[in-house]
């Protein structure tokens, strides 16, 4: 006789690409909305500020698809970034002037990359034609973002050089 825990539907599932990506999207847009104040707060240049602003809001409206996606399909989204996300946060959190600039736009280059690759994971592999939808859609959205992200460090590195040489 096998003794059976009891489980709601949504811990029943199956761990899939699909979920992975659901959840993993709702943790980067928490970890990314905080991160988001906090360089729009804590930038020590204009273009970081920006981007910050953008990145919060952009993620801020992504994230209530996600969840409504994850809802739909009973799937339980975590309360709070991972941990990773949360060091990171905190790293934010204590950073300041141009150390800030550097590790926030090194740091989301980064996790931007992570997120392309899930995401083009979820279009080649997903069976959820809803997940497969909201990762195609969100896809080049994520890659606009990776290269504004790019563009705004060259812009922070020129200005500081600038600031070196003047």
């Amino acid at each position: 006789m096998l003794a059976v825990a009891a489980v709601s539907p949504a811990q029943a599932r199956p761990v899939s690409a699909d979920a992975d990506f659901l959840i993993a999207a709702h943790q980067g847009n928490l970890a990314q909305m905080a991160a988001g104040k906090i360089a729009k707060h804590q930038g020590a240049s204009e273009p970081v500020r920006d981007l910050g602003r953008e990145l919060a809001t952009y993620h801020r409206k992504l994230d209530v698809t996600v969840r409504r996606t994850a809802a739909r399909l009973e799937i339980r989204l975590p309360a709070e970034p991972n941990s990773e996300q949360q060091a990171l946060i905190e790293q934010y959190r204590a950073a300041s002037g141009a150390d800030f600039d550097t590790l926030f736009l090194g740091s989301q280059l980064l996790a931007h990359e992570r997120a392309i690759k899930l995401a083009q994971v979820v279009i080649d592999t997903g069976t959820e034609p809803s997940v497969e939808k909201l990762a195609g859609k969100a896809l080049p959205v994520i890659q606009r973002h990776q290269q504004a992200i790019a563009a705004t460090q060259q812009k922070v590195d020129a200005a500081s050089k600038a600031d070196l040489a003047g």
